[in-house]
């Protein structure tokens, strides 16, 4: 090779090193631009600054497991930020959170940095989450939706919140559950929840699989329980159903929730005096909001140390009374995994409210499964059936659901298409006026202690574990002059102290306090065009809509504020590395489409 190829080589070397450095650069150059481009008009990273939309989106939070039972649930940890207050103070000077209540349970946790597990509880950032920014240039805005907007008192603000109504619109909030009056109409209709949203909104009321055998072989009442036709399995979890009857053989829930001074009791393997666990009412509690915070600069809250036999020492904290919901809520899911092992029998699914059952039944015929729905003390209610994909000798994910003034059923992940027969809300509205079995005002009887139940008839050979039941999310009928966590228009909570957890239950257990159960407040809030209304699922501990007029702001949000529809949690909060607090894994399960 002589000199001139040397050099040839030499020249195309570099003219290649400089083509792949341009390349590179105008490569980046383009991403850049794109993804400007891409921010600035199709998609936005938002970040999730406090709970107001809590379980659906997690503002900064700890996520906890129980020390008792062991279920994973988050805790709000807002008030340990500075994000989106004002009168900024020094991360020292701001309260930290030491405790919270688990919702299965009902166990409060110590969390504090000297607890005697040594546990490190971390507080992570809010989720991450993509919103779509051009959504609402060729489509409407959408009820049920988690959206983005610009705050209408300072408009550089932005906040996040499901769009609960539409423009030219009148909303009433009752009983828990959001009504649609559209204009130039003389009624108001109950708005029903699509199948995501629905599965997204509804929270853990009791999760079987988290049962603790130990409490109950104390005496301790067990919160689903069966008649001689069902045998429990020596870990407490699963059922099943055997024998041959001409009645119904029932399995029952019944929500029981040990107190403060019960659990000081019973980790220490004693039954707490007089008492083998209380059913009571289902409320719209909610353990995001059980956080119990403390300054750095206080003295540690009161505790209570626990030496359980045959354990390590336990610490526990007396429940905040901010979490322990006031309003009752009927409108449960049941859900399982169930196993038909003969096909010549009956499995009913049966859910309470308000003292009248409302019932699935499952059936065999020629090969066949069906779903007979049917709500037996309303005469005027047609029962109907549908078939269903359930085959005898496998297991099935069955979620029976009264949620919205409709039966639901879905199997497997699928809703089995009813065409719309399972709804009663014209015969609630009929009712209404008459004083028939479904009115809306009707209270909870003593039925409702035992509100969920799974029975059989016939030649009966069942199986189901997985048990959990749900509840509907409850909207508080609040405005700028209700200002209150109590729908009752008559409450008897007035007369107690609501630190008293045992006063609460007593209310809660007893059906003489229950007359104006189900009489709640009505809100309502008018719509004109180009005006939305938006509410937290959060509830209890959202500044939303319906209480912006106390700020000298209107109850809604201009179109012109709107930014766009929430779309998916790319970055929920990372898991730690061992052994450090360093939280940068992805959390790849936490990832999620928002519904």
């Amino acid at each position: 090779m002589d000199k001139s190829d040397f050099d040839t080589r030499q020249n195309n070397e570099s003219v290649s090193t400089f083509r792949t450095i341009r390349e590179t650069l105008e490569a980046l150059g383009v991403a850049l631009i794109l993804a400007f481009l891409f921010k600035a008009y199709i998609i936005e990273v938002y970040s999730i600054p406090t709970g107001s939309m809590a379980s659906t989106l997690m503002g900064r939070h700890k996520d906890v497991n129980c020390e008792v039972c062991g279920y994973p649930f988050q805790l709000s940890a807002s008030q340990e930020s500075n994000d989106g207050r004002e009168g900024q103070r020094a991360r020292n000077e701001l309260p930290r959170v030491v405790g919270g209540t688990c919702p299965q349970c009902q166990f409060t946790m110590y969390l504090g940095a000297d607890n005697l597990a040594g546990q490190t509880y971390l507080s992570f950032g809010g989720d991450r989450i993509f919103v779509n920014r051009s959504l609402f240039t060729y489509r409407e805005p959408s009820r049920w939706h988690v959206t983005v907007f610009r705050y209408p008192a300072s408009p550089q603000v932005n906040y996040i919140k499901r769009l609960i109504g539409l423009e030219n619109e009148t909303i009433m909030l009752r009983n828990g559950q959001v009504f649609v009056q559209k204009k130039d109409s003389g009624h108001f209709e109950i708005q029903r929840k699509p199948l995501r949203a629905l599965l997204s909104m509804v929270r853990p009321v009791d999760d079987n699989d988290y049962v603790q055998p130990a409490i109950h072989e104390l005496g301790w009442k067990t919160r689903w329980y069966g008649d001689e036709h069902w045998q429990r399995s020596a870990d407490y979890k699963s059922f099943t159903g055997t024998g041959s009857q001409k009645e119904i053989s029932w399995l029952k829930f019944r929500y029981i929730a040990p107190t403060t001074t019960d659990w000081y009791q019973l980790l220490q393997g004693k039954l707490p005096a007089g008492e083998t666990g209380t059913p009571q009412l289902i409320t719209d509690s909610l353990d995001y909001n059980t956080q119990i915070t403390q300054y750095p600069s206080e003295t540690r809250r009161e505790e209570y140390r626990l030496e359980p036999p045959q354990s390590r020492i336990m610490q526990m904290l007396p429940r905040n009374p901010e979490g322990i919901g006031l309003n009752w809520v009927g409108d449960l899911v049941l859900r399982c995994t169930l196993n038909i092992e003969k096909s010549d029998s009956e499995i009913i699914f049966n859910l309470v409210k308000g003292g009248i059952n409302f019932q699935c039944i499952l059936w065999f015929d020629s090969g066949s499964t069906f779903a007979t729905f049917s709500i037996p003390a309303a005469p005027d209610f047609e029962p109907f059936s549908v078939e269903v994909p359930i085959r005898p000798g496998c297991n099935h994910d069955v979620m029976f659901c009264n949620i919205d003034e409709e039966m639901r059923l879905i199997i497997d992940g699928k809703e089995i298409d009813t065409k719309g027969l399972g709804r009663y809300d014209a015969l609630c509205a009929a009712h209404d006026l008459n004083g028939g079995a479904l009115s809306r005002d009707r209270s909870p009887t003593v039925l409702d202690l035992e509100p969920a139940a799974i029975g059989t008839q016939g030649n009966a050979s069942v199986h189901v574990n997985n048990l959990k039941i749900m509840k509907n999310m409850y909207y508080i009928s609040c405005d700028s002059h209700i200002d209150a966590r109590c729908d009752l228009r008559d409450s008897p909570f007035r007369y107690f102290h609501l630190g008293y957890e045992e006063e609460v239950r007593q209310i809660l257990s007893n059906p003489a306090y229950w007359t104006h159960f189900g009489k709640t407040r009505k809100t309502k809030f008018k719509l004109d065009k180009d005006q939305f209304l938006m509410c937290g699922d959060n509830s209890a501990q959202s500044q939303d809509s319906r209480l912006w007029t106390t700020e000298g702001i209107p109850h809604y949000v201009e179109r012109k504020y709107l930014i766009g529809e929430a779309l998916y949690v790319w970055w929920p909060h990372g898991l730690r590395f061992p052994g450090t607090p360093l939280a940068l894994i992805p959390n790849v399960k936490k990832m999620r489409w928002i519904d």
